[in-house]
């Protein structure tokens, strides 16, 4: 049962689409990787998800990926002469209002376009999450309790002793040889201590 729950747990990282399409030598290559999905990517060649490198673009910019905003702006032309930038077309807060051309004597429409290019920017009142394509930040799409879900994230789940070794008490052995050796003369109580400091503290 475990075997079975543990192999639900792994298949629900890679998309449905993908999950019957792993080749049976790289399904048994990565069954043990603690990354599963990490290690179908590398061994099927596919690329890596993009790195995190900001949740919010300047101003009248909107997302396009790869750490890149672009400025999206408004150009009024005459009726029926274009249409709006499909990328940030019915996103974010982008709006063009019509314009009256009083040299022309005509009525415009705002078409939204896109401009320069700039990188992306880090704001801590967002998200750290990358926005979506076509919107200005991560605060768009926002939980309204992203903070505490952040924050219970980054909380060491371990005690204070292991968290500088990344809550692994083989690396806090490593680290100190005494403990190692006494670890190594009393395993059963070892294990009982591992356990203990290797334990959420809010959970105890």
């Amino acid at each position: 049962m475990k075997t079975l729950t543990a192999l639900a747990v792994i298949f629900a990282t890679i998309p449905a689409a993908n999950a019957s399409e792993v080749a049976p030598a790289i399904h048994e290559l990565c069954l043990k990787a603690v990354d599963y999905a990490g290690c179908v990517r590398a061994q099927s060649g596919e690329p890596d998800e993009p790195a995190y490198v900001g949740n919010k673009c300047p101003a009248n910019h909107a997302y396009i990926g790869d750490g890149k905003c672009q400025r999206v702006y408004c150009d009024w032309v005459g009726l029926g002469g274009g249409h709006h930038e499909p990328l940030v077309a019915g996103k974010s807060s982008w709006r063009c209002g019509n314009n009256y051309n009083f040299w022309k004597d005509e009525l415009q429409v705002g078409v939204l376009r896109l401009g320069a290019t700039v990188n992306v920017e880090q704001s801590n009142d967002c998200p750290s999450v990358q926005p979506k394509i076509g919107w200005n930040s991560s605060c768009e799409h926002a939980a309204k309790n992203w903070r505490a879900v952040e924050a219970e994230a980054k909380r060491p789940k371990c005690a204070e002793k292991l968290q500088q070794y990344k809550c692994s008490y083989s690396s806090y052995l490593d680290a100190n040889p005494g403990m190692k050796q006494w670890a190594e003369l009393n395993p059963a109580m070892a294990e009982k201590e591992r356990i203990r400091l290797e334990s959420d503290p809010l959970n105890r």
